[in-house]
Parts: structure tokens; sequence; C-alpha cells
């Protein structure tokens, strides 16, 4: 009976104990929110908990981590804890400078920027820490100087530029390679019409010689 009363008031107790290691390890220092003063703005990341690490390093990716009170960049691996999961920066006004999202230290998702005032800077996509997606980018009146579109850290595609109030440059990329301009069926039907009305009207073309008696 005795024992029963001992098992009886322990019970409590290892729950305590339980959710008291659990409590733990939901504030654990490497996992909650921490902040970074810099010189004109501030950032406010999270951490790879405990018990989460990346699968594979990639020797091409650059990845962000946290160690000795600072954020580090290094390509191909890291030492330190990664960044992991929501990312902002804010100046010293308190409006908002960058948001994003890290995924194991490597960008994800859309990030965007704006300058002091709140006026948007740039909006660029990412997909396992490189460039990926259409991303835009705007003067300080927020205004759009450029948009296009990424695929593996490269711009692809059609890239529109604007070089005054009323035009536009498209330039169309291939894998980061300016693309030469492809003439169009109709430019090629053209010229190949035009080159048949100047056989018709050339007179040294199409005339037979004289047979020789």
């Amino acid at each position: 009976m005795r024992f029963l009363y001992i098992t009886l008031l322990l019970l409590p107790m290892c729950k305590l104990v339980a959710k008291a290691q659990r409590m733990q390890n939901y504030f654990d220092a490497v996992s909650y929110t921490h902040t970074l003063n810099f010189e004109g703005y501030k950032a406010v990341f999270r951490l790879q908990s405990p018990d989460k690490s990346p699968q594979v390093i990639e020797m091409d990716l650059k990845y962000a981590w946290f160690s000795g009170n600072r954020i580090n960049w290094t390509q191909g691996g890291y030492s330190g804890k990664l960044l992991d999961g929501p990312y902002s920066e804010f100046y010293e006004n308190k409006a908002l400078k960058t948001q994003g999202y890290f995924d194991m230290g490597l960008k994800s998702g859309e990030w965007k920027s704006w300058n002091e005032k709140g006026v948007p800077d740039s909006v660029v996509n990412y997909s396992n820490g490189k460039l990926s997606g259409r991303f835009e980018r705007y003067d300080q009146q927020g205004l759009l100087l450029e948009k296009g579109k990424y695929r593996k850290g490269k711009i692809n595609g059609k890239l529109e530029r604007r070089v005054s109030a009323d035009s536009v440059l498209v330039t169309r990329y291939n894998n980061g390679k300016i693309s030469p301009e492809k003439p169009s069926k109709i430019k090629a039907w053209v010229k190949k019409i035009f080159r048949k009305d100047k056989k018709r009207t050339d007179g040294t073309k199409g005339r037979q010689r004289p047979k020789n008696k």
C-alpha cells in the first residue's frame, strides 16, 4: 500500500518534468526569434530547431547561418545554426525594409524590399536558394523599371526595361544570354515578295540571249 501511495505522488511530478522539458525545447535559444541591430536597420529572424538539419549540402548554393552574434553566408557549407523560417528587416523608423523566408539556410519563395518611405524597391522569387520565377524592380517613386523571369539563377525569357516615360525596351534571354531576334514569318514573306518583284523589274534578269544563227 505504501508503494502505491509513493507511485501516485510521483506521477504528477513526472508529468511536470516532462512538461518543463517540452517548454524548454519550445523556448530553446536556438529556435525562437532573434533580433540583430545594424547601422540604420535591424533584422528579425528564426533559426533551425535542434532536431532539424539539411539532408544534403549543395556546393553551388550559399547558406545563411548564425554564429558569433552575426549572420554569415557560406557557399557549400555552414558552421552554426541555419536561418529557417520568416525573415524581416526594419528601418529605424520601424518601416519594413525586407521580408522573405529561409528554408534551412536557403532563400525560398517571394522576397520583397521597400525604401524608407514604404515605396516598393523590388520583388524577387527564389527556389532552393536560387533566383527562380518573376522579378520586378522599381525606382524611388515606385515606378516599374524592369521586369522578367529567372530560371535557376539566370534571366530567361522576355526582359522589359523602361527607358523613358512612354518607351519600353524588350530583350529576350535564353539561360542568361541574349537571344538573337528571330525574323517573323511575316517579315520573311515580305522579303520574299520583294525579291520576286525586284527580279521582274530588273531588265537584265530573266532576258534570254539571242541565239546565234
